[in-house]
């Protein structure tokens, strides 16, 4: 039996399978409110699951960072594999779904903490895909558990297996420079990866982002039409708003900073001063708001 919930306003349907081990949390409609959205902190960090969204289209999670894959009539597409161990659940919850092969496993960018671990992909015949700036990463950094690309690209791409379509969708440079959105068909949704973790403050100092194109990325992301983002972090769904959400915050940070900077105090201290209040209510807010501004301080103060 499946139980289905359908988001009123909205195109897409929503499924959690009996047979899976769906994703716990709040309710769809709780998810899809706009920001601020205090149920977008009501994710799971223990565990798996693998929920249904759409269509063929699948939301797989191991701990705290989530995959998606898609079912075609010729086989399967498969996201991040994460790491090795991960993978094997990634797998075999894919079995759970379909007897078809993967096909193809698609980077969403080059960071370990999602692209390790797909040789068990690879060993049955699934060609790898990935933006080209990826490829020099991997050589300059080398980690034996991530599989080299078959397949890159340089621009936007369309990967298309068994009538649907996967759409990997590049901004340039902003949270380092082979980062792709994703777009399953038929476009309802987008894969998310770090960009946006909906309800979240961002991680820390940002060492990997370059804050003028990300902020540019953000106001790309927020012009494209489509009614959820799937999140590789923090919430499974939730409403297009937390891009926006996170493109103000980014906003405030950098006006709040430069502020700063022009009063003429203790550069070095200057973290310690750097607040956005009307923010406070982000998760972990409190404990990287100096780390989220000493990135900005080193973004105005030496251009990097």
């Amino acid at each position: 039996m499946t139980i289905k919930s359908i988001i009123v306003g909205m195109t897409f349907v929503f499924f959690a399978a009996s047979s899976l081990a769906a994703e716990k949390g709040p309710s769809i409609e709780e998810l899809m409110k706009p920001a601020p959205n205090p149920a977008w902190n009501g994710f799971a960090l223990a565990g798996h699951s693998t929920t249904k969204l759409a269509d063929g289209l699948y939301a797989f999670r191991n701990t705290g960072t989530r995959s998606i894959f898609m079912v075609t009539d010729d086989g399967v597409i498969a996201t991040d594999p994460i790491n090795a161990e991960t993978a094997k659940i990634f797998r075999a919850e894919i079995a759970k779904v379909t007897d078809q092969p993967v096909k193809y496993v698609v980077y969403s960018h080059e960071h370990w903490d999602h692209v390790q671990g797909g040789q068990i992909f690879k060993d049955e015949g699934a060609q790898f895909i990935a933006h080209e700036n990826c490829v020099a990463h991997f050589y300059d950094l080398p980690n034996p558990n991530i599989v080299m690309p078959d397949i890159t690209f340089s621009d936007d791409y369309t990967l298309e297996l068994g009538g649907r379509t996967l759409d990997l969708l590049y901004f340039g440079p902003n949270h380092g420079d082979c980062m792709v959105v994703m777009r399953p068909d038929p476009g309802d949704f987008l894969f998310v990866v770090d960009l946006v973790t909906p309800g979240g403050a961002p991680l820390g100092f940002m060492p990997d982002y370059a804050p003028h194109h990300y902020l540019r990325t953000l106001k790309e992301i927020e012009a494209l039409d489509y009614k959820a983002i799937i999140g590789g972090h923090g919430a499974m769904l939730s409403h297009p708003s937390a891009v926006t959400e996170r493109r103000q915050y980014l906003e405030a940070l950098m006006a709040a900073t430069q502020q700063a900077m022009a009063s003429g105090g203790n550069p070095f201290e200057l973290h310690k001063e750097i607040r956005v209040s009307e923010f406070a209510h982000l998760r972990g807010y409190e404990s990287r708001i100096e780390d989220n501004a000493r990135r900005m301080l080193a973004f105005y103060g030496i251009g990097w």
